[in-house]
């Protein structure tokens, strides 16, 4: 019987089991598995947390901003005015302070829109309506219409402001207008206080 000869194993069975058994880089390729929802989910977190904090600045900044008309002071500076931009645009500085000197906000003052209605009770004020869900834009008119709250009267501000947004990622839309951009939106109610403004006159023109 003549002498026995190893059998060398196959090039192929050789490569194909050290592959397999290789362990080499499988955190990488494990993180590469969970890597985009992970990034989605911080990207969530990141841009809510973002959202809530422009909201409260927003808020703020009205709040602070509206206190002119509570008092009467916007009322009576702009007595003389009768022309709708023109009050709008003196309110948008009232809120935001003046283009020269504008305060610190998350927000673009520049594109703030601002409705004031008054009522005579706080059962009746209603906010106005800012977007249109049915065309994902602006509601036609909002952001013109400025009633001159007289000494007393149960006024109602409601401003909105576009704000920009992230990627969706994790079908997370913070998305409201058609055009990828987020609605802000604050409203605040009060009654103005029997404000004096001399000799009988209005600063309502009434």
């Amino acid at each position: 019987m003549g002498p026995s000869i190893a059998r060398r194993p196959r090039p192929w069975r050789s490569a194909g089991a050290a592959f397999l058994s290789d362990r080499d880089g499988a955190a990488a390729v494990e993180f590469a598995l969970v890597a985009v929802p992970f990034l989605g989910l911080c990207t969530a977190i990141i841009q809510v947390a973002f959202l809530i904090w422009a909201g409260q600045n927003f808020d703020r900044t009205l709040q602070n901003g509206v206190r002119t008309l509570l008092t009467g002071q916007f009322q009576i500076a702009r007595a003389a005015q009768s022309n709708a931009p023109s009050v709008q645009n003196a309110l948008r500085d009232a809120i935001c302070g003046p283009s020269s000197a504008r305060v610190l906000t998350l927000f673009s003052c520049t594109d703030l829109r601002i409705d004031v209605t008054t009522s005579n009770s706080f059962a009746g004020s209603t906010a106005g309506t800012p977007f249109n869900s049915a065309t994902g834009t602006w509601n036609t008119g909002f952001g013109s219409n400025y009633t001159c709250p007289k000494p007393g009267a149960i006024v109602t501000v409601t401003a909105a402001v576009e704000f920009p947004t992230f990627l969706g990622l994790l079908s997370v839309n913070f998305r409201t207008f058609s055009s990828g951009t987020h609605l802000l939106m604050s409203t605040a109610v009060f009654r103005t206080e029997p404000y004096e403004t001399g000799g009988g006159a209005s600063a309502c023109g009434t």
